[in-house]
Order: C-alpha cells, then sequence, then structure tokens
C-alpha cells in the first residue's frame, strides 16, 4: 500500500559536521616514520614527493620560489619549476594573482623583519589526498612535527623539533578564493605558542586541503647544517634542515627537506570533516489505514473475501518493512523493522526512515 508524504509534516532535515582521523582507517595520528616514499619518475620528483600510508597517497610535498631559484633550469626562455609550483598554488588560493606581476606574493610575518609582512619567496607545501581529506581538513585539531637539526650535530640536537598547527580557535579567518585562510603558528591542536603577530609560519587553507609554509620561517628554526642546505639528499638525513638551496642545478632537491623533515618528526595528528544531510521520514500509519493487506494469501476466492473469519469485523496485518519511492514509483530506499509491527483500525503505527548522505 501506498501512501503520499506531507513534506511540511512529515520530513525533517538536519545538517551536521563528521570528522574522522584523516589516515587509512580512520587513524588521526601517525608517526613520521611510517609514512613511506611512492615510486616516481624523475620527472615528477622535480616537482613532488608522494607520501604514503599503507601504500595509499595521503600527501603530496612540493617546494615553489616566485623566481625560480632551486630549479634544476632557470634562464630567460625557460621557466623553473620552483617558479611554475609557486605561481599554480598561488593563483589557486589568493585572490591577488597581480602581486605575482609585481614581484610580490605571499606575505607574512616571518620573523625576518620584526613584526613587519615580508614577502615570501620560497614556500614549502603539503597538500592532502582528496580522498582521505573528504570535504576539507578540520581546523584546530591538527598537528605536524617537523624534525631537523639547527646545528652540526645531528638530527637530535636542541631545538631541531618543532610543532605547528592553525590558530582558527583564537582567531578569525581570511576570506580567500577557496574558502576561509588560517595561519599556521607554533603550537599544537589549535593550541598556540606563539602568536602569528609574532611569528608566522605560513597558511594554511581546509577547503582546499593545502598548507603553504614560509621557508624563511622554518628554516630559521630548522636549518640543517651547510653541507645539507646545498644537497637536500638522504646522504645528510642527520644533519637534515629546511634551509632553502638556491642553487640553479639538477641536484637542488628542497622538496626532499620537507619530505625528510616529516619522516623524521614525531608524527601528526590530522582529522577530516564533512558535511553530512540527515533526512529523517516519519512514516505514519494511522488508525484506518494498513489494517489489510496486498498479500493473496490474504484473500479467498474470485471475489477476494478476507480469508479468516475472524479478521472480517476485526482484520489484522503486521508491518515489516517500509520503502520510499519518488514521484514515479520507484523504490529509494527499503527498511526492513527489526520486528513487525501490528496493526489494526485500533491501532496506529509511526516508523521513522533516517537516510544519510
Amino acid at each position: 500500500m501506498i501512501k503520499q508524504f506531507n513534506i511540511a509534516e512529515d520530513t525533517i532535515t538536519t545538517q551536521i559536521t563528521v570528522t574522522n582521523g584523516y589516515f587509512d582507517g580512520g587513524v588521526g595520528t601517525l608517526a613520521g616514520s611510517n609514512f613511506s616514499t611512492s615510486s616516481l619518475s624523475a620527472t615528477q620528483k622535480s616537482y613532488y614527493y608522494n607520501l604514503q600510508y599503507n601504500s595509499k597517497d595521503h600527501l603530496s610535498v612540493t617546494y615553489g620560489h616566485i623566481l625560480g631559484s632551486g630549479s634544476a633550469v632557470e634562464n630567460a626562455t625557460t621557466e623553473g619549476t620552483t617558479q611554475a609550483i609557486y605561481k599554480q598554488f598561488f593563483n589557486f588560493t589568493e585572490p591577488s594573482a597581480e602581486n605575482l606581476r609585481d614581484g610580490a606574493g605571499w606575505s607574512m610575518v616571518d620573523g625576518t623583519n620584526g613584526a613587519n609582512n615580508v614577502t615570501q619567496e620560497g614556500v614549502y607545501i603539503i597538500a592532502a589526498e582528496r580522498l582521505q581529506m573528504k570535504d576539507r581538513l578540520n581546523p584546530g585539531t591538527w598537528t605536524i612535527n617537523l624534525s631537523g637539526s639547527n646545528t652540526e650535530q645531528g638530527a637530535f640536537s636542541s631545538g631541531s623539533s618543532l610543532n605547528l598547527t592553525d590558530d582558527s580557535k583564537v582567531v578569525n579567518a581570511e576570506s580567500a578564493p577557496f574558502g576561509p585562510r588560517y595561519n599556521i603558528v607554533e603550537g599544537s591542536a589549535g593550541t598556540v605558542t606563539t602568536a602569528y603577530t609574532s611569528k608566522t609560519y605560513g597558511f594554511f587553507y581546509p577547503d582546499a586541503g593545502l598548507m603553504v609554509f614560509s621557508a624563511n620561517a622554518l628554516s630559521s628554526s630548522i636549518p640543517g647544517d651547510a653541507e645539507y642546505i646545498t644537497s637536500g639528499s638522504d646522504a645528510t638525513i642527520l644533519n637534515n634542515g629546511l634551509a632553502q638551496d638556491l642553487t640553479v642545478t639538477e641536484a637542488t632537491d628542497n622538496a626532499s627537506k620537507i619530505r625528510i623533515a616529516i619522516q623524521r618528526g614525531s608524527g601528526i595528528t590530522l582529522r577530516s570533516e564533512e558535511q553530512q544531510y540527515v533526512y529523517d521520514y516519519f512514516c505514519r500509519a494511522k488508525a484506518s489505514e494498513f489494517n489489510l493487506s496486498q498479500n493473496p494469501t490474504f484473500w479467498s476466492g474470485s471475489a477476494y473475501e478476507i480469508r479468516h473469519s475472524d479478521m472480517v469485523t476485526n482484520p489484522q496485518t503486521f508491518v515489516s518493512e517500509v520503502g520510499l519511492m519518488d514521484v514515479n514509483g520507484d523504490v529509494l530506499a527499503v527498511g526492513r523493522l527489526s520486528s513487525p509491527i501490528n496493526k489494526n483500525f485500533s491501532s496506529e503505527a509511526i516508523v521513522k526512515v533516517r537516510l544519510t548522505y
């Protein structure tokens, strides 16, 4: 039997925010040592590295420079790969594309000029995998630990570990083309240790799943030793750091520096966020409704008389399933009750069907 809904009275729509651990299997915190680097061609490595967990891509890391420094090739006729990366991400995340024309890009208080904003010529970028982040990354809950060296004594020297988070719990977001933008600051899980007005480590774009880090700010905290600055390879991993290698040679690999700093770090805490819509449909069977059945066993003979005489004046039915159909009569969803509901002219029934998208 079919009954049409009264949309105003029989349905309720609710929007909820659901968060979950970002990493495969709903894991929220992952040690840096759990990340592996996926196999990429030499051409791909000149642009980015993929960090995997359980053989699945989770994060991509890269390096960009507004002038093309740190590229394999950069001259009057060839745009360096780092310049292409810088322009692509800046145009994607910021509203003032003309800044690039004027030689200005991301600007923040990176600690190199007191409390004044400084144009960031070099940036490290971490991009989240869309499949893992769902609608966006959850602000105010994440922590990234980067590890390296600030002396020539190795990665575990004093001051070589840095915890970074966003300040969404205490500072209103700035508007960006791809949703809100927050500051990346020193701290953990949204708790700020050093305010962005003193030192900003980058910008966080939760809707885009992007973190853009100031190379100046990172290198001042974790520079690495002099040899590592010009190599950036695993060969000097004990003295790794984030000071930029601005030479234009094929051996230059700044993207590898942020990769190694993550892998040597104590871990990353990250959560995905998803907007879900919950539709509650109240299927109402009033006293005069659904007291007869279309089941052939309910009837007898060609005249379709009620088979059992004791049910002629008091028919009994049992509701065991509820189906939702569209205007064309096509079944969209079917729900089976845990136990049938007895229905007759002396009773009413309400079954709530919940659909979540």
